[in-house]
């Protein structure tokens, strides 16, 4: 074989292999969210609920917990942020 096509396919293997470092590795990517917590009063406004610690409004959703039985009073959420809404995870 010959020494150019040996270097060719060197450097055709070499541009093909050396694009690859550049896909996201595991330890690029972060897989934590990091839960809130909130207190403040829950206010409920037809299907928007929101969490109110008098100076600001936060929108709080949730499947684990039937946040409008909290209406009118206040709690201390803990959940994690999607957006500008807060998935809630817990109630006390």
């Amino acid at each position: 074989m010959s020494k150019k096509l040996i270097l060719g396919g060197v450097l055709v293997s070499s541009v093909f292999f050396g694009g690859c470092s550049l896909v996201a590795q595991p330890a690029d990517v972060v897989t934590e969210t990091p839960t809130k917590t909130f207190t403040g009063m829950v206010v409920v406004s037809g299907s928007l609920i929101t969490i109110s610690d008098g100076t600001k409004n936060t929108e709080i959703t949730s499947r684990k917990v039937d946040l409008k039985q909290y209406a009118g009073k206040t709690v201390t959420v803990t959940g994690e942020f999607s957006g500008t809404t807060l998935y809630v995870d817990s109630v006390e």
